[in-house]
């Protein structure tokens, strides 16, 4: 058994909300004349769904006469995790604790945690290069080729964590069905990785309120004058040095 003890943060999931989030609130506009200059004639939500590039791409392909209600929603996006790789760069030292009090004298606890990368995949699929496009150039100037977000990771410690998201790479295909004005779908892929850190369960223990240190440059630890003495509760502490310093 890798632990005895259940625990689940939901980070993975907080991650995938949080990237659908920055690409859920997309529009474009349909233009009279000109498609940079021309008047609005239509603005159009890009809709967005946690699913497969090949999902829509079949539902595509069953309507040879164009006459799917699924084609004629086109734009629309959906984005999918790739995979999950261990990221060594960001390893941190696996023996050091992080410790938070709340005033009681008790005492939460969690070891460093584990470096991940998230790979996922966004995908664009339009009709037009012109609507592709117009969603590719509201998308790329936010990654530099990175964004980063603010996250709350666990909520008891409570942990809030910077998640940088990189862009790494952009493909285009376009594609047609039986002959050249039949039928065209242009996909726009982005590759996208999330650098998170997962944290493993929670401990408890308790707040150390009181420590005696002996203090002298010989061992005659028996004179009291020479014990230094900090008391205090979890927030503050008060040292009283009165009693040992003068005879030191």
């Amino acid at each position: 058994m890798l632990n005895n003890q259940v625990f689940y943060h939901g980070i993975i999931r907080k991650c995938i909300v949080a990237f659908g989030t920055l690409f859920s609130d997309i529009y474009i506009d349909r233009r009279e004349g000109d498609s940079v200059t021309g008047t609005v004639a239509q603005r159009l939500q890009i809709p967005l769904a946690y699913a497969p590039k090949e999902k829509w791409v079949v539902r595509l392909d069953s309507d040879p006469n164009l006459e799917n209600h699924t084609y004629t929603s086109l734009p629309r996006m959906s984005f999918e995790i790739i995979g999950y790789n261990y990221d060594p760069m960001r390893k941190l030292n696996r023996m050091q604790q992080l410790k938070c009090g709340d005033g009681s004298g008790s005492l939460t606890k969690m070891y460093t945690p584990v470096p991940y990368n998230i790979d996922l995949s966004l995908y664009i699929l339009t009709k037009t290069q012109e609507d592709g496009l117009q969603i590719l150039e509201q998308i790329l100037p936010t990654f530099t080729p990175e964004y980063t977000l603010k996250l709350k990771l666990t909520a008891e410690p409570e942990v809030v964590m910077d998640v940088p998201i990189v862009l790494n790479a952009v493909s285009v295909s376009d594609e047609y069905d039986g002959d050249f004005q039949t039928r065209r779908f242009v996909t726009h892929t982005l590759n996208f990785q999330m650098k998170a850190n997962l944290f493993g369960g929670v401990g408890e223990g308790a707040v150390i309120d009181t420590v005696y240190a002996n203090v002298g440059q010989n061992e005659d630890f028996s004179n009291p004058n020479r014990i230094y003495t900090a008391e205090g509760d979890t927030t503050t502490a008060t040292v009283n040095t009165e009693s040992w310093i003068d005879n030191f």
